[in-house]
């Protein structure tokens, strides 16, 4: 017996999407009888099959009676140009000759999205449609309310990534607003609060390009008279253990028995580590901090000022200013920074950072030679469902509810709950170890007494760490005190003058954009006739290149790359496009380009007017 044609629909479907047709058995005959709409099948006029449907006591046509495929066409093409890798949103399946004319007018890059607001016609569509013979292999998803509509934020999530989200675009099939307007503009309401939430990103970070600028260029001169993270290889004895000290809520359970190492062990700790150990009397030997946005009351405490500190030069300024004693940077890839190494015939080491304080402290002890680091307060999850130490961002912390967050294997329980910071921080920790072990005979002890299971780590209590390694005294604080700043008084005076002309550096960089804008005006214009001069298109492009070419060489460019979101947005979503012609090739180029250098002369206006108030006035 032969299959029918819903049959082998259901078939195709659940090898693309497992779990499909159980659902849609299981729940047609309930969702059908609740929807109460009639679904009637019919021929147009030129004999092609349509549909019709009963509700709300009117009859309505999916698709056109004289010429289906024809109405199809038209609106598609009223979208205009779908470029490769574009998203294209399809609300109802009621008239196919719409799925099959964007598939027709798309390449293969194109994701098309099938939201289908009503069951009744979905399934209608499956005892008459070939859906695998007009989808075949192109990249679709199909979304039936009913069936999958839970799916559907992390669908649109997944697809309007934030490249993407310029070229998407979307069309309702006639008539399905007459009889399910609600669900449609849900569904509608998805993706844009998805792209209004990209969009919110983009503006802030535009908005921060102050924030970010203003701690750069006003911790920059920290660097001139401060330290190299380097020069603690040799002077910091590594024949003792290095114990990385984190917030994490263990650190209440054993963080009093750190008075025993100390002096026995270099004790590194996290910025938020800081107050509750000196609550208890233990003053680490180093501490880390990189937030560009952390509070100065995290570290604001009795002793804190002199602890020796690294950090990145656009972490908080606020607390950099609070910090009096000696503050060690390491290579960040600031141009403008390498550049005062440079003229003075030095380098700045590089160290792997991994994006919090804890794989900050930990990369720079790893760095430094130790062989045994122990981990005390790595909790990477919400342990006792507190995310921090009391002590830390309050007296006491708040527990919240974990019972829907993920959960990875614990320490000493079988799982605990964590976020998709802390997890992604424990899989950079686990990456860093398996491939530091491969290179260095290191021993690795988690001592933090919870948390996550860090493979490549021995579990171990604090107790049996300190018994067993902090056995060989040492002074670390007399080994700091030896220490030279990294540059000479002769080194700091060039530097100075370095700093004194930034500014007018800043506005060599805006004038470069200005002169940029120009030439995409010509390109623009050069584009724009009937017969246009190959090779007058070419030398502009070439000037172009070398245009960009200063601008990017400049050492404060970074700063303004780093910050102009719309800028990179421009760039990212420009990589999908694709032109019949130079002229429109040219055109789009142009365009791209006048709002890239508008956006450069814009940052770097905020960069001079911060440069003049910061290092153009240090002394």
């Amino acid at each position: 017996m032969s299959k029918s044609r819903r049959d082998e629909n259901l078939e195709w479907l659940d090898r693309k999407y497992p779990g499909i047709r159980k659902r849609v058995e299981e729940r047609k005959e309930g969702l059908l009888r609740g929807e109460g709409i009639e679904v009637e099948e019919e021929l147009s006029v030129e004999g092609e099959a349509i549909l019709k449907v009963r509700a709300k006591g009117r009859e309505l046509y999916l698709a056109g009676r004289r010429s289906p495929a024809a109405s199809a066409r038209n609106q598609v093409a009223a979208l205009g140009g779908i470029m490769g890798n574009a998203p294209v949103f399809l609300v109802g399946m009621g008239n196919l000759h719409y799925l099959e004319e964007v598939l027709r007018a798309t390449d293969e890059s194109v994701i098309v999205i099938i939201y289908e607001p009503v069951f009744s016609i979905f399934y209608r569509q499956l005892g008459i449609a070939d859906l695998k013979g007009t989808i075949g292999g192109r990249k679709a998803a199909l979304i039936v309310e009913g069936i999958n509509e839970e799916e559907t934020k992390g669908l649109l999530r997944a697809t309007l990534v934030k490249e993407r989200i310029p070229l998407m675009k979307n069309l309702t099939l006639p008539n399905y607003a007459e009889f399910c307007a609600e669900k449609i503009l849900a569904f509608y309401q998805e993706i844009d609060d998805i792209a209004k939430s990209y969009l919110t990103f983009l503006n802030t970070r535009l908005r921060f390009i102050s924030v970010a600028a203003d701690n750069f260029y006003h911790n920059v001169p920290y660097v001139r008279t401060g330290y190299r993270a380097g020069q603690l290889a040799g002077a910091v004895p590594n024949d003792v253990p290095a114990i990385l000290v984190s917030a994490g809520p263990s650190l209440n359970k054993n963080i009093r028995e750190l008075r025993r190492a100390k002096n026995h062990a270099f004790l590194i700790a996290a910025d938020t580590a800081v107050k509750p150990l000196l609550r208890e009397g233990i003053v680490p030997d180093m501490y880390a901090m990189l937030d560009g946005k952390k509070p100065l009351n995290l570290v604001e405490a009795e002793g804190s000022k002199k602890i020796p500190l690294v950090v990145l030069v656009n972490g908080a300024k606020a607390i950099l200013d609070y910090h009096t004693g000696k503050k060690f940077f390491i290579n960040e890839g600031y141009s403008y920074v390498n550049e005062m190494f440079k003229m003075n015939g030095e380098t700045l080491e590089y160290l792997p950072v991994g994006g919090s304080v804890a794989t900050l402290a930990f990369s720079l002890a790893c760095h430094l030679g130790f062989k045994d680091i122990i981990f005390v307060g790595q909790d990477l999850a919400l342990t006792g469902n507190k995310t921090h130490a009391d002590g830390t961002f309050k007296e006491k912390m708040d527990e919240i509810d974990t019972s829907k967050y993920k959960t990875v294997p614990g320490n000493y329980e079988k799982e605990v709950p964590t976020r998709g910071d802390f997890d992604n921080y424990r899989k950079w920790f686990e990456e860093f170890i398996e491939s530091w072990s491969k290179r260095y005979d290191v021993r690795f002890i988690n001592a933090t007494e919870g948390g996550a299971k860090i493979a490549g780590t021995e579990i171990m209590t604090l107790k049996e760490a300190i018994d067993g390694l902090c056995t060989k005294e040492v002074d670390i604080g007399r080994c700091f005190e030896k220490l030279e700043p990294a540059f000479s008084g002769e080194e700091q005076e060039k530097i100075l003058r370095y700093f004194h002309d930034t500014p007018k550096e800043i506005h060599k960089m805006a004038a470069l954009a200005e002169e940029g804008e120009k030439l995409y005006q010509r390109l623009d214009k050069q584009c724009s006739h009937g017969n246009m001069d190959r090779k007058a298109y070419l030398k502009i492009l070439t000037r172009v290149k070398k245009n960009r070419k200063r601008i990017e060489g400049n050492p404060n460019y970074q700063l303004v790359s780093e910050t102009i979101a719309r800028a990179e947005q421009i760039i990212q979503s420009s990589q999908f496009f694709r032109y019949d012609s130079m002229e429109e090739e040219g055109k789009e180029l142009a365009r791209q380009g006048k709002l890239y250098m508008d956006l450069i002369r814009e940052c770097a206006g905020i960069l001079e007017r911060i440069a003049e108030e910061t290092v153009a006035k240090a002394k």
